[in-house]
């Protein structure tokens, strides 16, 4: 598995779309990340974003693959699959993957009255896989991915996608804890790059909402010794110069921090 991973940014925001002037920067459309692995495409979160990756994968030299890891089935990380076009296409196989009831959540979000078709009625080859924590998957390239529980309300899983010498985590909807924060150090320990859930600064933050600071980010990256971190799922209320504003802070406090913005590329 030679070659450099490219991570794209699809959806940044939480919480739900903002497509207006004032974020568009940064971004409006909710979570999506996508991992070119070179024989393989990872994708992290079905949120609006999916929607752009759709129109790439659906281009006569768009990858015929996906494999997609759900952190969870909150709206704004699931309704990208309403306008996902790949599922259109007889000649692509989606692969969705998620905590445990998956395939029955999801049998009843796509079904009327909430969308006119299910998962059953697309051309598309489909799979579902199941995950608890600790449950691995492989993909084609050779690269793996390993789900640790979250601490979010309703459950949320954390993703570690590895091969060829190359380790990244995806964490977003994290209230991180003690033991929590502890867990995901261990978890992304060594890792080229962790996508962390900047939702919050300490001025705004909820106890209780399942969401984190891009100053906890970075101690849990600090403690892992993380090369990158990548921060994303934004609040709807937090506009392009709030976010330039928190993202000069965070590069006063580490040059290897970056906030995501859509359509960026980062290599690993």
């Amino acid at each position: 598995m030679g070659g450099s991973w490219r991570v794209t940014a699809w959806g940044v925001r939480g919480s739900y779309p903002v497509p207006e002037a004032a974020f568009l920067d940064y971004g409006g459309n909710t979570s999506c990340f996508s991992v070119d692995c070179g024989t393989a495409l990872a994708v992290f979160d079905a949120g609006s974003g999916l929607a752009g990756l759709g129109e790439w994968m659906v281009r006569p030299d768009g990858p015929r693959r996906a494999d997609i890891f759900l952190s969870h089935l909150h709206l704004d990380h699931v309704q990208g699959l309403v306008s996902f076009r790949p599922l259109f296409f007889p000649s692509r196989e989606i692969h969705l993957y998620g905590r445990p009831g998956l395939r029955a959540a999801l049998d009843k979000l796509l079904s009327p009255p909430w969308w006119p078709v299910g998962l059953g009625d697309f051309p598309a080859e489909v799979h579902i896989h199941e995950l608890g924590p600790g449950g691995m998957a492989s993909l084609p390239s050779g690269a793996s991915a390993e789900a640790i529980e979250g601490r979010h309300p309703n459950g949320c899983l954390y993703y570690r996608l590895e091969g060829g010498g190359r380790r990244m985590v995806y964490a977003l909807d994290c209230e991180p804890d003690g033991e929590t924060a502890q867990r995901l150090a261990d978890f992304a320990q060594g890792a080229d790059l962790l996508v962390w859930d900047a939702n919050f600064v300490e001025a705004d933050f909820k106890p209780g909402w399942g969401h984190s600071t891009w100053r906890q980010g970075a101690e849990i990256a600090q403690a892992a010794g993380v090369k990158r971190v990548l921060m994303a799922h934004y609040a709807a209320d937090h506009n392009d110069a709030f976010l330039r504003a928190q993202e000069a802070l965070a590069w006063e406090a580490d040059p290897n921090i970056y906030f995501a913005k859509e359509g960026m590329v980062m290599e690993l």
